[in-house]
């Protein structure tokens, strides 16, 4: 049961970052080749994100109140609405043009592809206590394995025809996806699922508020605010690749080989992270990918022609590659098991400010000042972001506690300000019983 659990979980991951590479990686070209400006793109990739932030809770809320419904069907319905809206993308860009309908569906297809991202992550840790252990690591590496792939492809199919087809291709990712997730079951027996709903009760009277889940792990909401500030700047890459590429007299075919290359060079740790953290600290391995972060951004701005940009693509080798293992563990370490789907979601949260940041900030830095200006500052952004992760990290004396309250109440004001609710995940038995 375990394998073929493994195998179907491996399968969802590696289906599903197919599809989040077609739309991710090729954002951009896809919308400046219907004409829209750079300030218009990094709207419309900040909107997605913002639209993605509350369909998250509004989802879990949903698998709440219908406990019939399992996490597979919910993922699946979200891909349904990625498949029909792709075939009205591609119809009304093909008829209409740029304009309000095609933004909107931009935003829908992208809001509904991040907003599976952390049902899929939850999907890893949640049989454990049944004596099912998902790999997570190797998963997520298959997961940049094919992300690479199909930024390869695509990279030379969009050069060889138009990024207009790129509807056509969420539209086959999106079912492929479908079936995989249709395929990953797993049936309670009657002691499993009491064990199940007995969990459910105590995580529910042990429930607490976003104010007080920051307040509890102050340290932890440091750390994640520090990282939405790097992950800002890795954003502004993503989201504008095809910007900077070009800013090199590069073209869309070095773009996939360039995000090949930053995928590819992910899997090693990924694959071997379990092996990794049993011979390094966690909290050493975060500081270590922060580094690498901060490398690839400089290498990133002083990149003066394509071999820069490969360049730093491949230290993605140690920045995202070995960060996001290594914080989903982190989490699961530090917070106790009852907050452990609160502490994944916060994660998520501020991974989705710093998406939002990073594309507003992208766009119109762009525009306004050029490539150059918005890399420079995404460099100050990644040492800034990790001087406070690194605080976030530290044993704390006397002295730094009163420091880190300081830090931590401006969090707070900063996330009440930007956030009416925090993302919830849905409830275990909820979600899990077929």
């Amino acid at each position: 049961m375990q394998s073929s659990m493994n195998a179907r979980y491996q399968a969802i991951n590696f289906s599903f970052f197919l599809m989040m590479g077609s739309m991710i990686a090729f954002a951009s070209n896809y919308l400046l080749a219907l004409g829209y400006s750079n300030a218009q793109i990094g709207m419309i990739l900040a909107l997605y994100s913002i639209v993605s932030f509350f369909m998250q809770p509004f989802f879990a809320s949903f698998a709440d109140t219908h406990p019939s419904i399992s996490l597979q069907k919910l993922i699946n319905g979200l891909l349904c609405m990625i498949m029909v809206a792709s075939l009205i993308l591609f119809a009304s860009s093909k008829t209409f043009g740029r304009g309000l309908l095609l933004s909107m569906l931009v935003i829908l297809i992208f809001a509904c592809m991040m907003s599976v991202i952390p049902l899929v992550n939850a999907a890893a840790f949640m049989y454990e206590k049944f004596g099912i252990k998902i790999n997570y690591g190797l998963a997520r590496g298959l997961g940049s394995a094919a992300y690479a792939i199909i930024s390869m492809i695509l990279g030379y199919v969009l050069d060889a025809f138009s990024p207009t087809i790129l509807p056509l291709i969420y539209f086959i990712l999106a079912l492929l996806t479908f079936l995989a997730v249709s395929s990953y079951h797993y049936k309670y027996s009657g002691q499993e699922k009491r064990e199940e709903q007995h969990f459910e009760q105590q995580e529910k009277s042990k429930q607490i508020s976003l104010l007080s889940f920051l307040k509890k792990y102050k340290s932890l909401t440091i750390l994640l605010f520090g990282y939405m500030l790097v992950y800002i700047t890795h954003m502004i890459i993503n989201s504008f690749y095809i910007q900077i590429i070009e800013h090199v007299h590069g073209t869309s075919s070095n773009l996939g080989i360039a995000v090949f290359i930053a995928a590819i060079v992910e899997l090693p740790a990924m694959f071997g992270f379990e092996r990794l953290a049993k011979k390094i600290n966690i909290k050493a391995l975060l500081l270590i990918s922060l580094l690498f972060y901060i490398a690839k951004h400089v290498v990133t701005f002083l990149s003066f022609n394509i071999w820069g940009i490969y360049l730093a693509a491949f230290l993605q080798i140690g920045a995202y590659a070995l960060f996001t293992p290594a914080i989903v563990y982190y989490i699961n370490q530090i917070v106790s098991a009852y907050d452990s789907l609160m502490g994944q979601t916060a994660n998520t949260m501020f991974a989705t400010a710093g998406g939002i940041f990073g594309s507003l900030i992208g766009g119109i830095v762009i525009d306004y000042f050029g490539i150059s200006i918005v890399l420079a500052l995404g460099v100050v952004l990644s040492i800034l972001g990790t001087l406070i992760c690194w605080v976030g990290l530290k044993k704390i004396n006397k002295i730094e506690t009163i420091l880190i309250d300081l830090l931590y109440f401006n969090v707070v004001a900063f996330v009440l300000a930007h956030s009416t609710k925090l993302p919830q995940q849905p409830r275990r038995s909820r979600i899990f019983f077929h």
